[in-house]
């Protein structure tokens, strides 16, 4: 082997770990949440888990954040849908969660935030939104994800 073919093969190996370790081009470019489709998804969860008796709506609470355990979330969401003439329309609270200055255990809901839609035959109407669409993308992505796991979790 010369001493260019040696410099070649130096170089390829000095920089293959690199290559390995990066993503391809445009792997890193998400694609935009598809805030409808979500709005619909958390809507048939929420009607998925019934209503409670006595009451014409469907309701339920939840919790985001990392792990099962509800002491560590990090915000509150409660979440209402009621049928009305013109179709159903879903109420979203989203709340951080402070804890209490005398016992940390014990959760304060502050700056609370809130989503109302419209779900029509012709789409999803977002009434009101307290969120920005970049934030609506990175939320309701986390409140599905809440829902399905409190849904799943009442299964067992």
């Amino acid at each position: 082997m010369d001493g260019r073919a040696a410099a070649a093969l130096a170089v390829f190996f000095s920089l293959l770990p690199a290559a390995l370790s990066s993503p391809p081009p445009g792997a890193c470019a998400q694609k935009e949440p598809d805030v409808p489709r979500l709005l619909r998804e958390i809507r048939d969860e929420v009607v998925g888990l019934g209503r409670y008796p006595g009451e014409e709506f469907s309701r339920g609470e939840f919790f985001l954040g990392e792990g099962d355990d509800d002491t560590n979330k990090t915000h509150a969401v409660g979440i209402l849908v009621k049928d009305e003439a013109d179709g159903p329309r879903m109420t979203i609270v989203c709340s951080r969660l402070e804890p209490s200055p005398e016992d940390p255990r014990v959760k304060h809901a502050r700056d609370p935030r809130t989503i109302v839609c419209a779900f029509r035959t012709t789409g999803v109407d977002l009434v009101r939104s307290d969120y920005s669409p970049g934030e609506l993308g990175k939320l309701l992505p986390a409140v599905l994800k809440a829902v399905v796991d409190k849904k799943n979790l009442l299964k067992k």
